[in-house]
């Protein structure tokens, strides 16, 4: 079914310009800096309206071209949301790698993978979470349940 305008890129952009508009305003509150010596505002402001501008150079062609209509796939969005709510009640009970290891399986559940491709993608969600939050970000995260 043919709709009168593109609405996937229209929604995408509108989304980008909020998130853009957010992060630019609010980081607005902290103190800008410059070029040279960046303030903790400068990177949310500079890449608020970056993204702003893009969600706009998206949103406004997809107003002129003709699209599909949005069709939702409510059980990868619930299966989403249960990935992430799970991490977020058990990465302090489980420890960061098991916690990513279980958000990740749930988040595969409506996939029609082989279970072993499934463990092996857990696997690696769960050594790159590791490898980027506590040991690239020295992020203090329990790794495992007697860790915590």
């Amino acid at each position: 079914m043919k709709t009168s305008r593109d609405i996937h890129d229209m929604v995408g952009g509108a989304l980008m310009v909020g998130a853009g508009l957010f992060f630019a305003l609010y980081g607005d509150r902290y103190t800008f800096g410059t070029a040279a010596r960046m303030g903790p505002g400068y990177f949310p402001v500079v890449l608020g309206w970056t993204l702003a501008v893009l969600g706009v150079l998206v949103a406004l062609p997809a107003w002129w071209r003709r699209g599909s209509a949005i069709q939702v796939q409510w059980n990868n969005l619930l299966w989403s949301i249960a990935s992430l709510l799970a991490f977020a009640t058990t990465l302090h009970v489980l420890g960061l790698v098991l916690a990513s290891f279980l958000a990740a399986l749930l988040a595969l559940v409506p996939s029609a993978m082989a279970l072993r491709t499934r463990l092996t993608v857990c696997a690696v969600v769960a050594l790159l979470t590791t490898l980027i939050f506590p040991v690239g970000l020295q992020m203090i995260l329990p790794l495992w349940p007697w860790s915590a």
